[in-house]
């Protein structure tokens, strides 16, 4: 039988264990019922799946494929003990190891004292780097992460912890897996365009496309973290701030998926009154007001893998005691109305039985589920559709030449589309819909702008 200690906040809270299909996780008795874990609510817990409280720490497909391969795994606690980069402040250790290690209790910081701090969102776009890469090729460039084929986005993207050093303009592999910074690569084999090979996808420049919405959400006023984009050969890598540390110390956040205690293969079945709904158990009316902002603004970006992994709420301090939790920043943000071999949803998460095609009225229905007035709803349409339409393609002509004049690849004689051109496609497509579908109502052709 293998056992696991899991450790939170420094603290040593119980022991995880697999024998056959069945895993169990026992508190320690000096762990008191108001302090217990989310979906762990007896002291003795039963399940012959790994609980998603842990399972959703995992990574998935490829990556975790990988894991279990190099490790030569057998069972589905034991991956816990080879995770890097953990969110928030869960450890796993089996006993001998644990033996050895040394915690000590963290100081206590309130995370809207330090937010500013953490996320440093005041960067300049485009973000792009000169920096020098102090990185091995076998870990930017995996071969084993390299020839699936892929419907969605999230999920396969790799990334792993570094060392961002300012002073010296180098971004190193934290072999610690202490920094406050994670890169993620571009994938060789989804940036390659390969017309007869169909069992590889092209998903070409999709790190530059997150860094374009991510610093879009930010100036539309929502919280994301610092990141940025460095050429590499033919595509640029992608640097963000984790908002889980702050100088070393950790806080843990929960995404929704886990707060529903489902497991990431459920993460795409979760409907959107279904997250806001448990959302809106731990969250104040102005914060439930803004993650509705987020899905309108989800909507009208076409954010089509918005999916129930990609919303988090974080502790309001880091006290291994703390039970109030809010809303966390946003992350992975980006389109997919730019890729021919991905669904092109309107968003990720179902409104009224439906990704596409989503209506004002269905934002009304939406939001009149936790009482947020169809008048909020229509103003929140008209800014945020008004802002998108008149901002977004100042965000492209910024870019710099070398990335507007990136080709993207559309059939087997190598025609392509410039990203600016995929880009301008894209918009005139957005603001279609826009009119279409979030600025008129159903019961009458008259636009909300009237």
């Amino acid at each position: 039988m293998l056992k696991i200690i899991v450790i939170k906040n420094q603290y040593s809270i119980g022991i995880l264990t697999q024998s056959d299909n069945n895993i169990t996780f026992k508190y320690y008795d000096k762990i008191q019922e108001k302090n217990y874990l989310k979906g762990l609510d007896k002291a003795i817990n039963f399940s012959s799946k790994l609980f998603p409280i842990f399972e959703n720490l995992l990574p998935e497909n490829e990556q975790l494929d990988f894991l279990k391969h190099k490790y030569n795994i057998k069972n589905e606690i034991e991956v816990l003990l080879y995770l890097n980069n953990i969110h928030g402040s869960f450890e796993f250790y089996r006993e001998d190891n644990y033996n050895e290690k040394e915690f000590i209790q963290e100081d206590i910081f309130i995370f809207n004292d330090k937010v500013e701090e953490i996320l440093n969102q005041k960067y300049q776009f485009p973000n792009i780097l000169e920096y020098s890469l102090d990185i091995p090729n076998d870990k930017l460039y995996p071969v084993e992460f390299n020839n699936s084929k892929i419907t969605r986005l999230s999920g396969f993207q790799y990334k792993f912890s570094v060392i961002f050093d300012e002073k010296n303009q180098t971004i190193k592999y934290d072999n610690s897996n202490k920094s406050e910074y994670i890169m993620k690569p571009y994938n060789k084999g989804y940036s390659t365009f390969k017309p007869l090979n169909k069992e590889s996808s092209y998903i070409p420049y999709l790190l530059i496309n997150e860094h374009i919405f991510m610093s879009i959400a930010r100036d539309f006023g929502f919280k994301v973290q610092y990141n940025a984009i460095i050429k590499d050969n033919d595509d640029y890598h992608y640097i963000i701030k984790r908002y889980d540390r702050f100088h070393g110390l950790k806080i843990d956040h929960h995404d929704i998926l886990t707060l529903l205690n489902k497991h990431s293969t459920q993460k795409y079945k979760v409907l959107a009154v279904e997250a806001i709904k448990i959302a809106n158990e731990y969250l104040d009316k102005k914060e439930l007001r803004e993650l509705f902002k987020f899905f309108i603004f989800a909507t009208i970006i076409s954010h089509g893998d918005f999916h129930a992994k990609n919303i988090s709420l974080i502790y309001k301090t880091n006290s291994a005691n703390e039970k109030d939790i809010q809303l966390a920043p946003y992350y992975d943000i980006s389109t997919v109305g730019i890729y021919k071999e991905i669904e092109d949803n309107d968003i990720g998460m179902q409104i009224l039985n439906k990704n596409k095609k989503i209506t004002l009225e269905d934002f009304i229905w939406l939001g009149s589920n936790f009482s947020i007035s169809e008048d909020d709803i229509r103003k929140d349409i008209v800014a945020l559709s008004t802002q998108f339409k008149d901002t977004f393609m100042s965000y492209i002509d910024l870019l710099p030449l070398s990335i507007k004049s990136l080709p993207s690849y559309k059939s087997i004689y190598k025609h392509f589309d410039s990203l600016d051109v995929l880009f301008k496609k894209y918009y005139d497509k957005r603001v279609l819909y826009i009119d279409k579908y979030l600025l008129k109502s159903k019961k009458n052709t008259t636009s909300i702008w009237d």
